[in-house]
């Protein structure tokens, strides 16, 4: 499996491909947009040698962010990636657990946010990147700064997650729709809705 980063949204979907990590049908995504593409990051990451081989590529853009104390993924997608940046960057590495009740992210499991420390919000895939502006909030009011976002594939066509700056191992770009503007083509598809947010 190759583990070298593609430079353009075409090598990525070519990689993605060869890892069966791209499917192709009618999804709404977590941030409630639809997109007829959907990154299927387990396919991915169930390849943790050939993805830290990825991760070590883009350490010295995680290092420009400045000092890192703490790795911090959202439950359930960007736990294992999590756990290997924290490797590639001798980080303590934790995650945060969606609440059932209030759909809320929060932190268990002893889990703990120091005041001061700086933490790296860690994801497979964003495309919005909205699951993890929700970890802002409660990293504040800890005393905790973000110092910004890593993703394996970044969807969002853009170098920022609202000012927090985002490093990736690959961006691609597909169309995505807010559900008021989904074409009729696609409307034609039944909609399905993977992974595990509540949208």
């Amino acid at each position: 499996m190759r583990t070298k980063l593609p430079k353009s949204s075409e090598e990525t979907i070519e990689l993605l491909k060869d890892y069966g990590a791209i499917e192709e049908g009618h999804f709404v995504l977590a941030s409630g947009n639809h997109s007829a593409y959907y990154v299927k990051k387990g396919k991915l990451v169930q390849h943790p040698w050939e993805l830290q081989q990825m991760i070590e590529q883009v350490v010295p853009d995680i290092e420009k962010l400045g000092q890192i104390d703490v790795v911090l993924s959202p439950a359930m997608g960007g736990v294992p990636v999590g756990q290997q940046v924290g490797l590639a960057t001798h980080s303590r590495t934790i995650y945060a657990e969606r609440n059932p009740e209030t759909n809320e992210l929060e932190l268990k499991r002893g889990f703990e946010i120091k005041p001061g420390e700086r933490l790296l919000l860690v994801e497979d895939v964003i495309t919005t990147g909205g699951t993890l502006l929700e970890l802002t909030d409660f990293i504040a009011e800890q005393g905790g700064e973000v110092a910004g976002i890593f993703v394996v594939v970044n969807r969002s066509g853009k170098d920022t997650v609202g000012d927090i700056p985002v490093v990736s191992c690959m961006e691609v770009v597909f169309p995505v729709y807010s559900p008021d503007e989904v074409p009729e083509e696609l409307q034609a598809v039944p909609a399905v809705r993977p992974g595990t947010k509540k949208v």
